[in-house]
């Protein structure tokens, strides 16, 4: 999933992101895998319950069908539900990483740190692009560092 992204990303980005990633892959393949099943069990349950209702099938002896097509509807409701459960945690366990790569920059000044913090926790859904922004200055700033150095 993550290889056909870092094309164009520079090496010490494509580092922290595997870092990033590497935590995250077990979570992401769960939810890949609840919502596979979720989805299909979902719109086919329900599919067949509307056509029950609206066809007569509860006429001619079919409860039984009914509650199995009913049980299944359940089955797909509680694997997306602990889907959606399962992508809170991925997003509160990405921003952890984020805030915790943040705070052990020894490059970036703290009055900086806590700029870049306090942007991911109010705006999370451009998180991984302000940790980029991060990634890039730390990396400006201790070639800079070593520019002096030489």
């Amino acid at each position: 999933m993550f290889s056909f992204i870092t094309s164009e990303i520079p090496s010490f980005m494509k580092l922290e992101l595997e870092k990033l990633f590497k935590k995250l892959n077990p979570l992401i393949k769960k939810n890949t895998k609840y919502m596979m099943f979720a989805v299909p069990l979902l719109f086919m349950s329900i599919f067949n319950l509307i056509f029950f209702l609206f066809f007569g099938g509860f006429a001619n002896g079919m409860f039984a069908i009914a509650v199995v097509y009913a049980l299944m509807a359940a089955v797909g409701m509680a694997l997306y539900k602990e889907s959606k459960h399962i992508k809170k945690k991925i997003k509160e366990l990405e921003m952890e990483h984020m805030v915790t790569r943040i705070k052990k920059s020894d490059v970036i000044n703290d009055y900086k740190k806590d700029d870049y913090i306090s942007l991911i926790k109010s705006q999370p859904g451009i998180g991984i692009q302000t940790f980029m922004n991060f990634l890039t200055e730390e990396n400006e700033r201790k070639r800079m560092m070593e520019d002096v150095n030489h």
